[in-house]
């Protein structure tokens, strides 16, 4: 694959004292030098772990980066990579500091239409303020890249002329950090208006039954337990992009436990998608803890309010457990 067209701009984040200026851009030629050839890398680059389908948020058939992605699909230069850029810096926050935006244009060969990818990189302070007010060139751009050229965000997309297609694309995030494992929501929600193609309900609910059914099967207690008490936890989680792997990962959970979680989604290929957690979706279908005793009492209370309403105790081999409450129905029952 060969890139075509390379646009790129200079932008801050929407609250800093330059978001109001003009934002400014070049048209950079593609050549041999190392701008072109590592933009080529992030343009051709290989699916991985951290890139996640995503879909455009639609309101009546439209949405605003779509169309101007269309725009520039249709009429590829400066002027109509440009609202792009303006959408980004009104979507960056304080947080993500200053950015290198790239808009990129190519074909695949054997492939009809066209594709396109927009990258964000991070752009040094200290490179940024030796321009000095000067005019964008590709001699700074090429400074500022090559300080960050492995770590970037961005979004792939594919469009045939007069069809109604690039509503789909992959978007990765390369610029994690402080052990995070979502892509930021700016990238995705507020600059790209749009969604993980898997919802969260979904995503949420595959989830859920996953852990109900290894609780269910697996043999080993402390597995169990394991999962038992992730899933207790589970509803401070934030509303996060994660896949079902990252779940277990961030309860710690043992490769046992990991294994039987895994195990009991199916096709396994969901595994790795990803989805935006849903904590209330989670307790609809994950709503009750069950303890079953040797002595043939089953105790039962909501998953994250277990430990509030029985209290455990050791003794010896055994475990004692204690409750107190006002009897609001009593029933018999055929089985558990």
């Amino acid at each position: 694959m060969s890139i075509e067209k390379i646009y790129s701009f200079l932008t801050y984040p929407k609250n800093h004292e330059k978001a109001a200026d003009i934002i400014e851009g070049i048209h950079i030629k593609p050549d041999k030098g190392k701008l072109s050839k590592m933009l080529s890398e992030v343009f051709d680059s290989a699916r991985s772990r951290r890139d996640v389908p995503i879909t455009f948020v639609t309101d009546d058939q439209i949405n605003p980066t779509r169309e101007q992605l269309l725009a520039f699909f249709a009429k590829p230069r400066l002027a109509s990579a440009l609202p792009l850029a303006r959408s980004l810096q009104a979507a960056t926050p304080g947080t993500a500091g200053m950015g290198l935006f790239f808009v990129c244009l190519g074909s695949d060969e054997g492939k009809p239409g066209k594709r396109s990818v927009l990258s964000r990189f991070a752009a040094d302070e200290g490179v940024v303020a030796s321009k000095n007010g000067g005019a964008l060139s590709v001699e700074f751009v090429e400074q500022v890249f090559l300080k960050n050229a492995h770590t970037y965000k961005a979004a792939t997309y594919r469009h045939e002329a007069s069809k109604n297609d690039a509503w789909k694309g992959v978007a990765t995030d390369r610029q994690l950090n402080h052990g995070s494992k979502a892509i930021a929501d700016y990238w995705i929600v507020d600059f790209l208006c749009s969604e993980l193609t898997t919802t969260a309900a979904e995503g949420t609910r595959r989830l859920a039954l996953a852990m109900k059914e290894a609780s269910r099967s697996s043999k080993d207690p402390q597995v169990r337990g394991e999962i038992v008490a992730a899933a207790r936890l589970a509803g401070n989680l934030p509303a996060n992009a994660m896949t079902i792997d990252q779940f277990c990962d961030q309860f710690a959970m043992s490769q046992g436990a990991k294994e039987a979680v895994k195990a009991a989604v199916k096709p396994a290929r969901l595994i790795t998608e990803s989805f935006r957690f849903d904590a209330d979706e989670f307790t609809r279908h994950v709503p009750y803890k069950q303890v079953e005793l040797d002595n043939g009492a089953t105790l039962s209370a909501p998953t994250d309010k277990f430990e509030e309403v029985f209290h455990p105790k050791k003794v010896g081999d055994a475990h004692a457990y204690s409750t107190q409450g006002a009897i609001v129905d009593e029933k018999l029952r055929s089985g558990r």
